[in-house]
């Protein structure tokens, strides 16, 4: 299968090079087919783009669309707790959430974006927009019903992209939620 060459073939010399590949002879072709193998050898050159591409010219290279979709399964192989690291995890999850859900704060992209209904992508967005709360203030925010807003956020604490924190406020016990 031959893949269209990026639109700038500078863009995948500088990145190749970027990415200590100093072999002449490995084209855009076999390396992108490389790593959509997602074997041991691909996996390796994935992580090694990934971690000294620019994040630009990586998206670019592997296409938008092949972005979003891999993505999720690709954030495991950056595991390594060094700057560089964590930096690139971060800043790439960010473009994933703004591509893929309109903004920058999903903690741990996943593949359940896709599977999620309106209604608890809208639950996401509200606490995205709004920070740490209970989970009643978020239901009347959205002018919602408590029940079905408590449970749109348990379908994202479990799949983790929100978290819940317990607080005990005037002897009541109250669940903040958040990114």
């Amino acid at each position: 299968m031959v893949v269209n060459q990026p639109s700038n073939f500078n863009t995948w010399e500088s990145s190749r090079v970027a990415s200590f590949w100093d072999r002449p002879g490995l084209t855009y072709e076999q390396w992108r087919e490389s790593i959509l193998k997602r074997d041991s050898k691909g996996d390796k050159m994935l992580l090694q783009s990934v971690l000294h591409m620019t994040n630009t010219n990586f998206i670019q290279l592997v296409g938008l669309e092949v972005f979003i979709d891999q993505y999720p399964d690709w954030r495991n192989l950056i595991e390594n707790d060094s700057q560089r690291s964590i930096i690139k995890k971060c800043t790439l999850d960010s473009l994933w959430s703004q591509h893929v859900c309109g903004t920058v704060f999903m903690r741990n992209p996943t593949k359940e974006w896709f599977s999620l209904t309106k209604k608890q992508k809208e639950t996401f967005f509200c606490i995205s927009n709004f920070g740490y709360e209970p989970i009643y203030k978020v239901a009347k925010r959205m002018t919602r019903n408590y029940r079905r807003v408590h449970d749109d956020v348990n379908h994202l604490i479990e799949i983790g992209v929100i978290q819940a924190r317990e607080k005990i406020v005037n002897g009541k016990r109250s669940i903040i939620v958040g990114l």
